[in-house]
């Protein structure tokens, strides 16, 4: 079953948008951003730890060599964001049976769910190690555009999957 990508809110030095659409400036630690209000995630519950954080932005990494990774920048709190690894369901290492169980009380449809992964990045030694939390991922209705965060109570998924 194909599924709908999640796209990326802006990009920094995006052409502006045509007069008319409703958008606001997200400041973040790269620069700032143009962003469509229709494009912004909400998550209802906000995350785990950040209760009252809810409205967030899904922003493109200005370095070339993260163009994997995400930034999941608070509308918020300006200093709060988490870079992302987003995943397709049917590719994201998640038992099928796990994710249908999380999403079904969340009423989103196969087609439109998105997976988003917080990535740490941690120095060690000479490197940075990258790691990714598959305990709690981040779900979200890429049509409806809300998300939000799962505790998958399978022990088999790490909080720290290494990505390199």
């Amino acid at each position: 079953m194909a599924h709908q990508s999640l796209a990326v809110a802006a990009t920094v030095g995006a052409a502006p948008p045509a007069d008319g659409d409703d958008v606001v400036i997200v400041k973040s630690r790269y620069g700032d951003y143009e962003v469509r209000r229709d494009h912004l995630i909400t998550f209802p519950k906000g995350l785990i730890g950040f209760g009252d954080q809810r409205r967030f932005a899904l922003l493109d990494l200005p370095n070339p060599g993260a163009d994997r990774f995400k930034l999941l920048q608070s509308l918020d709190d300006l200093a709060l964001a988490f870079h992302v690894l987003p995943l397709q369901p049917e590719t994201s290492g998640f038992d099928a049976a796990d994710i249908a169980a999380a999403v079904g009380p969340m009423d989103i449809k196969a087609e439109s769910l998105a997976v988003l992964l917080i990535v740490t990045l941690r120095r060690a030694g000479d490197g940075v190690e990258l790691t990714a939390n598959m305990r709690a991922p981040l779900l979200v209705d890429a049509n409806s555009r809300t998300a939000h965060q799962h505790v998958i109570a399978n022990e088999k998924y790490s909080l720290r999957q290494r990505l390199n």
